[in-house]
């Protein structure tokens, strides 16, 4: 049994008869029937009747007919893989990443384009969701890292992880609960990012359902600004658990995990459909999806991944202009 008999069997299944399926693979009816014939009797069964009205797949032919499915399209697959290995990537791939996360993957980045991807020059804009997602839609970068984005038919979303919000405040020394109920954030002093980024939008949305509102004396686009804020002690902020994993490891920030609700969204890697996808592109592209998923930093509270234990978390679009219109 060889590729071109699957083949063969394929296209005869497909087509219902040897005649047409002489036509759509171009090849002599007579020839066809003795492909089938060889591969029957190398099976010893008998994988189609024939009449008058076609050919019909027996149980045995069923079998072959899924797994003939299967194996020309890993066949189809390997090739296409070997020969894009000849196609050394190289070029100018750029990427988005949220400026809360980018200092946990941007030394992994650099270290594996490095030694992986020595042709190819990667270019990182760090900068708000909002504004990221600007620049994708307008094809100023080729790749972006977003949070809770919908389902859109113009983007390819690959999910990624899970991430979760926390409270998050200056290290006092004293204990603390790991965890703090929402209803306990809302009347705390915030520093809070923008109405733009999808983060608080979604943050607005778990208040709004349950009828509050939060306020905040500073509102910014910079993760850097929240963390100076949070670190003089002024006032609290609520992060990603990603963006403070380092200054809770060090223990100058007070990392406490929301619930009653917990706060949960869906990272991807976005990009737009109907980008042609170079060689550079595909293969940075695969190698930031295993930097972010062997990430040393728990993305999450260290469950396995499950795209369903976010469904309750608004998914929304950043917005596009900056500020936010109140």
């Amino acid at each position: 049994m060889d590729i071109r008999q699957l083949r063969y069997f394929v296209g005869i299944a497909d087509c219902g008869s040897l005649m047409k399926a002489s036509e759509r693979l171009h090849v002599a009816q007579p020839a066809l029937s003795v492909h089938l014939s060889t591969l029957e009797t190398r099976l010893g069964v008998t994988l189609m009747r024939r009449s008058s009205r076609g050919v019909e797949l027996t149980d045995e032919g069923r079998l072959l007919y899924d797994r003939a499915i299967q194996l020309l399209r890993y066949h189809s697959e390997t090739i296409e893989s070997i020969k894009a290995m000849r196609v050394r990537a190289s070029g100018s791939v750029s990427l988005g990443i949220p400026s809360t996360r980018s200092p946990m993957i941007a030394a992994d980045l650099y270290r594996r384009v490095r030694d992986e991807l020595p042709d190819v020059s990667l270019y990182i804009a760090d900068a708000s969701t909002a504004m990221l997602y600007e620049w994708l839609v307008d094809g100023r970068i080729d790749f972006s890292i977003l949070f809770s984005v919908p389902d859109d038919a113009h983007l390819d979303s690959t999910p990624l992880q899970l991430e979760e919000f926390c409270l998050v405040s200056r290290a006092d020394g004293k204990r603390y609960r790991a965890t703090v109920d929402f209803e306990s954030v809302i009347d705390l002093p915030l520093v809070l990012s923008s109405p733009s980024s999808t983060w608080r939008k979604i943050l607005d949305d778990v208040a709004e359902r349950n009828g509050t509102k939060l306020v905040a004396a500073v509102e910014t686009e910079s993760a850097g600004v929240i963390k100076s804020i949070i670190a003089s002690g002024e006032a609290y902020g609520l992060l990603p658990l990603s963006s403070v994993y380092a200054e809770r490891e060090a223990g100058t920030f007070r990392v406490q995990r929301i619930v009653k609700p917990e706060i949960r969204g869906v990272l991807s890697l976005v990009s737009l459909r109907s980008a042609d996808q170079t060689p550079a592109m595909r293969a940075v592209r695969e190698l930031v999806m295993d930097v972010i998923k062997t990430s040393d930093c728990p993305w999450d509270a260290g469950n396995e991944f499950d795209p369903n234990q976010a469904t309750s978390v608004l998914r929304a679009w950043p917005s596009k202009i900056l500020p936010a219109t109140r």
